[in-house]
Formats: structure tokens, C-alpha cells, sequence
């Protein structure tokens, strides 16, 4: 770096000048300012997944949807925890943790493994969005049937894409990486890993970019299946992808998935361009492209609140959101369910004691349980 501010705390080192000499501290001051707002909200939002999730575990947990509910649990570390820490570094102009110390490899940790765990879970979730998507009961067991190979593979794809994470980085950590560079330890760096060999890094960046790009390609072929059903099977007989409620775990997909897109693709574009061109780069697009990545851990679970029936529910009656509005529904829907009003000619054939049986029945006043 140009300039180097390096405070006397022996744990944190700050850059106030990237290597193109843009002053850094007003784009630290709107980070800071926009994450007093994100950073509380997503720990809101996410303890209230984490209630709502504990009280239906058994209700919601389904085969279909395992792979989200553990992406989601995955990434409340980097809500919970990392995202204050983030908010404490804004808040002192985009102090880093200094290479080599505990708090720095706390923050390696905390940010790869969860990072890692949430990617190949989404990998496993955009391909099994694509199957639900050809063919809606890939779980399905056969009658006589004790296992589906659909669940097998399931359950393999959900053991390596959480184990592997947790046991790479604590080995790599230990044999050919470290939070410092061990060639040149002298010089200013930032927090970040460090490798000794160069097929370290080429694997860091395999399961960096071939992730993102599963994920790009199964989204890209659930678009080439829906347009074909659209426009190619149009005037024939097309086959129906299920029934309501498989409609609304696809919804639910759909928002999940293209959130991530949306949030990962500034910073995978940023990362690979940079890393493949050996482009020198401005600490402005590292920063930003970050931050918007961690939008997607904080909001991630705020999408299958919103999105999953049950859990809206629950959050409505048990945290008071929009109470009023659902009694209101229910009232109307119980109206509805009773019929039509008679007319005047039925009235006069049904006797006196049915008739007010009924005025009563419209009239009263109705509580949902």
C-alpha cells in the first residue's frame, strides 16, 4: 500500500490508501453507515428463522428442502458473528485484522468454512431444483421399495458438502497454509490465507469458481426447460410439474437461488478477472463486492421465512406480524365456506326455526382458534 496506518493495537492494521492512491476512508464511512442497518436487521431476521426453525423442525424438515435449511443454518455464523465483526472494522476506516494473530484466524475461519459449506450446499440445491423441475417426485419411493438412489445421493451430496469444509481448511492451516506469508513474514499484508505452494492456490480457486459456475449452469437449464415447455410444448399435451404445493417449494427455489446469483456475481467476476489477468485493482471493489456478498448470508433465510407457508405463519401468530390481517382472512374465508345467502322464496319454505338458526350463523361473531 501507498500509505500505511498501522495503529498501536498489536491486532489490527489499517490501509487508508489503496495501491492506485484512492483515499479509503469515505467508502468505510457508507459501509459502516449502511451496515448499522443491515448488520442489526439480518441478526434479527435470522434469530427469528432460528426460533421459527426449532418449533417446526418436525413439521418443515423435509427431504426436499434439506439442503436449503442447511445452507441457511450455515450461513448464521457469518451473520451472527462475522457481521458484527465486519461492523467494528468499518466503523475504524477498514481496519483488517493483522496477519498471523488468533483474531485473524478466527475471522479465516469463520468466513471460509461457512462460506465453503453454503456454496456446495447450493451446488447440490440448483441440481436438485433442476430434477424437481424435469420430474417433480424425484424422491419417491417405489412400492416394496426400501431406499431411492435419489436419497442416497442426497444424503452423500449433504455428508461431503459440510464435512468437507470442516476438515480441509484446520488440515490446510496446518500443512502448506497459514494467515501469514511464511516466505517474506516481514512485509504488510493483509488477513487472508497464505499458501506455500502454488497448487494451493489453484486449488483454493477450484473450489472458489467451479461451485458458481454448477450453480450458473443448472440455473441456466432450469430456464431452458421452462422456455421449451413454454414455446416448444405450447399446442401439445404438456406434462403437469405437480401439485401446489411442489409449486410453492419451487417458488421458493426460484427466489433463493437467483438471490444468490445476483449477490455472488459481482465478486466471482471481480476475483476472477483479478486473479487470471493479475490486474492491479482498486481496495473499492474488493470492499464493495464483499459487502454485497454478505447480503446474501443476512437475507438468505428472511427469503424461506417469507416464502414457506408454515413458517409464516408461525412467525404471524407468534411475533405478532400482521395478525390483524390474517384474522381478517380467515373471518372472510369461514363467511365464504358457509354458502350463499338464501332467497326470499327459499326463506318462506324453510321453517321459522332454520331461518333463524341461520341468521344467527351469519351474524355471529366467529373466533379462529
Amino acid at each position: 500500500m501507498n500509505t500505511n496506518n498501522v495503529t498501536d493495537s498489536v491486532s489490527i492494521e489499517c490501509d487508508l490508501e489503496d495501491d492506485l492512491g484512492y483515499d479509503l476512508i469515505p467508502m468505510y464511512r457508507i459501509l459502516f453507515i449502511l451496515s448499522c442497518i443491515t448488520v442489526p436487521l439480518g441478526i434479527f431476521l435470522n434469530i427469528i428463522f432460528i426460533i421459527t426453525l426449532i418449533f417446526l423442525a418436525k413439521k418443515i424438515f423435509d427431504v426436499n428442502i434439506h439442503a436449503l435449511l442447511l445452507s441457511c443454518i450455515a450461513q448464521l455464523p457469518l451473520s451472527l458473528i462475522q457481521g458484527p465483526i465486519r461492523l467494528y472494522f468499518y466503523y475504524h476506516n477498514g481496519c483488517s485484522p493483522l496477519a498471523g494473530t488468533p483474531l485473524c484466524q478466527l475471522t479465516v475461519y469463520l468466513d471460509y468454512i461457512p462460506t465453503q459449506i453454503n456454496n456446495f450446499l447450493v451446488v447440490q440445491l440448483s441440481f436438485e431444483r433442476l430434477l424437481l423441475v424435469i420430474k417433480p417426485f424425484i424422491f419417491h419411493r417405489a412400492r416394496h421399495q426400501t431406499f431411492s438412489y435419489a436419497t442416497c445421493l442426497h444424503y452423500i451430496g449433504l455428508f461431503i458438502a459440510i464435512v468437507f469444509p470442516c476438515v480441509y481448511y484446520p488440515v490446510i492451516m496446518q500443512n502448506g497454509a497459514s494467515t501469514i506469508d511464511l516466505e517474506d513474514p516481514s512485509t504488510t499484508q493483509t488477513c487472508d490465507l497464505w499458501y506455500d505452494r502454488e497448487i494451493y492456490e489453484l486449488f483454493d480457486l477450484l473450489i472458489t469458481f467451479v461451485p458458481y459456475a454448477l450453480i450458473l449452469i443448472a440455473s441456466l437449464s432450469v430456464i431452458a426447460v421452462i422456455l421449451y415447455r413454454k414455446y416448444i410444448l405450447v399446442n401439445r399435451e404438456r406434462r403437469q410439474i405437480g401439485s401446489r404445493s411442489h409449486r410453492r417449494l419451487l417458488f421458493s427455489l426460484h427466489l433463493f437461488l437467483l438471490w444468490f446469483i445476483l449477490t455472488w456475481s459481482p465478486w466471482v467476476l471481480y476475483d476472477f478477472f483479478q486473479t487470471v489477468l493479475n490486474l492491479t485493482y482498486s481496495v473499492y471493489i474488493d470492499a464493495i463486492t464483499t459487502y454485497i456478498v454478505y447480503l446474501n448470508y443476512t437475507f438468505s433465510s428472511t427469503i424461506v421465512l417469507i416464502t414457506f407457508k408454515e413458517m409464516r405463519h408461525f412467525c404471524f401468530a407468534k411475533f405478532g406480524f400482521g395478525r390483524s390481517i390474517c384474522s381478517r382472512v380467515n373471518h372472510i374465508d369461514l363467511t365464504h365456506t358457509a354458502g350463499p345467502a338464501p332467497t326470499h322464496r327459499q326463506l318462506q319454505t324453510i321453517g321459522s326455526t332454520q331461518t333463524v338458526h341461520y341468521g344467527t350463523r351469519n351474524h355471529r361473531r366467529i373466533h379462529v382458534a
